[in-house]
């Protein structure tokens, strides 16, 4: 409104219709179109020149608003309670710094009002259509997403019945997919677990029973034969003495794998020089590798101070050392290999031996586990050496790594953190 007010002023100027009352009606008659409720012309002693209502027409039009005007100054007001704008703006002549009169322009805001009410009525019709759809669509695209969770929760309600072997099919490239590949990643080591819980199982029964067989045929042996020579009881008493102590050696490697496998185990750690523990493992595993004439060799890099638990350390290393003999050929050689960084302690163990075949490696840690049953029988193994070692590491939060060759030897590697974590909770 002050913009047209404006244009308005500047015509009325340029053409000289400030003091042509005809001059200034047929100019407004032009701009009739731009549907102003009111439009008012006065010239500089606030006479009203032209009233497009033709109410006021010669009268005099003195209110303060003119009155500003008539000085150069335009004004606005807004009746918001009959929807109605003026504008009140001079006419003036910008060179001579003269004002000849003054325009006011009336509008009422019905009609605007109005449309802005049909344009809301029009958008909440939209917005509820709008939210209908989205209603819709959220609800169906949320049973598309809800469904392969659906299937999750009835495979791990299947799972927590037992049925370690479910799987579940979820097809598509995004997170869920990766969700359903993630399950059945850990159903497929539930069912290894459970596999080797029975295998552990039917393992621990076999072992237990066999010496106790031994036992039991020996004995019977003897009832049946109650006049048998001294000598023989003697040797069956020295072979039922054998089983019981293979059986004695079994049940402790049980009791030693079920007490490193409590959640609850404490090690009791201390500054140990695995230098020494090393020269005394090897001092005490002699006599058995001289049977052998297998030769262990000792190298050290360095004095090494670990904080450890001397004992299952001790254990760990002495079972490495000592399959290292067992399976070891006759006048073979075991090397042990001291080091350390600023962090780690490493310990290697070589021998010379028969060796492990590559598809055993990732398994002679499993409880029971033989490469060779016949020859591990024959050794006195139990199969859970390794197994034990692998616990007593890990305790430590360290690590074990075996490379072999068939016929030519293997090699264990072992790495232990030479300081303990103070805020760690074993």
């Amino acid at each position: 409104m002050f913009r047209q007010a404006n244009i308005i002023s500047t015509n009325l100027m340029v053409r000289g219709f400030i003091s042509d009352s005809s001059g200034i009606k047929d100019y407004v008659s032009v701009i009739g179109s731009q549907d102003y409720e009111r439009i008012i012309i006065l010239d500089s002693r606030s006479t009203v020149k032209y009233d497009s209502n033709g109410i006021d027409t010669g009268k005099a039009y003195a209110t303060q608003e003119v009155i500003d005007a008539l000085k150069g100054k335009s004004s606005s007001s807004f009746k918001k309670n009959m929807n109605i704008a003026k504008v009140i703006t001079p006419i003036k002549d910008e060179k001579k710094d003269e004002v000849y009169g003054a325009i006011i322009l009336t509008n009422s805001y019905d009609g605007i009002n109005n449309s802005i009410n049909s344009l809301k009525s029009i958008s909440y019709l939209i917005i509820l259509a709008m939210l209908i759809l989205i209603l819709t669509l959220s609800y169906n695209f949320s049973g598309l997403i809800t469904k392969p969770f659906k299937k999750l929760l009835i495979s791990i309600n299947k799972i927590t019945d037992g049925n370690v072997d479910e799987k579940i099919d979820i097809k598509g490239n995004n997170e869920i997919e990766e969700i359903g590949t993630a399950f059945n990643h850990m159903t497929d080591k539930l069912e290894q677990v459970d596999e080797g819980r029975q295998q552990f199982v039917a393992n621990v029964s076999h072992e237990l029973k066999t010496p106790l067989s031994s036992v039991k045929v020996l004995a019977e042996s003897l009832l049946m034969q109650p006049d048998a020579p001294k000598e023989l009881y003697k040797e069956f008493f020295e072979d039922i003495s054998n089983e019981i102590e293979r059986e004695t050696t079994i049940i402790n490697d049980l009791l030693t794998m079920v007490t490193l496998d409590k959640n609850d185990n404490e090690l009791t750690i201390s500054e140990t020089n695995l230098n020494l523990l090393i020269e005394s493992i090897l001092k005490r595993l002699k006599p058995l590798a001289d049977i052998k004439g297998v030769e262990m060799v000792f190298e050290s890099y360095r004095e090494v101070i670990a904080e450890v638990d001397k004992t299952k350390i001790s254990l760990a290393l002495t079972n490495l050392i000592e399959n290292g003999i067992k399976y070891n050929k006759e006048y073979g050689t075991i090397k042990v290999t001291l080091n350390s960084d600023y962090k780690n302690a490493q310990v290697l163990v070589k021998d010379t031996g028969i060796g492990i075949p590559e598809e055993s490696i990732n398994k002679i840690f499993q409880r029971f586990y033989r490469v060779d049953k016949t020859r591990s029988r024959e050794t006195g193994g139990t199969g859970l050496g390794l197994s034990i070692t692998h616990q007593a590491i890990l305790m430590h939060q360290g690590f074990i790594r075996c490379s072999s060759e068939l016929g030519s030897g293997t090699t264990f590697e072992v790495s232990i953190p030479l300081k303990r974590p103070i805020h760690e909770n074993i």
